[in-house]
């Protein structure tokens, strides 16, 4: 699983908009957008954010992404 499936993936398990998810690991819609397109590689403190937020939602990150 790619990171931008990872993100689509999230969402769609916490039933989130774009805008809700980056507003609850604050960053732009945008950023999500260009996150789940590929368009865009996060930095490593966005995906350490990300995965914290996966953890605190009960969400398993694959180990192929870690």
């Amino acid at each position: 699983m790619t990171f931008s499936e990872f993100v689509i993936f999230v969402r769609s398990q916490l039933k989130l908009s774009q805008k809700q998810l980056a507003a609850a690991i604050n960053v732009s819609y945008s950023t999500i957008n260009r996150w789940e397109n590929g368009h865009v590689i996060p930095s490593k403190l966005a995906v350490k954010t990300f995965y914290d937020f996966c953890e605190n939602s009960f969400i398993e990150i694959p180990t192929d992404l870690l």
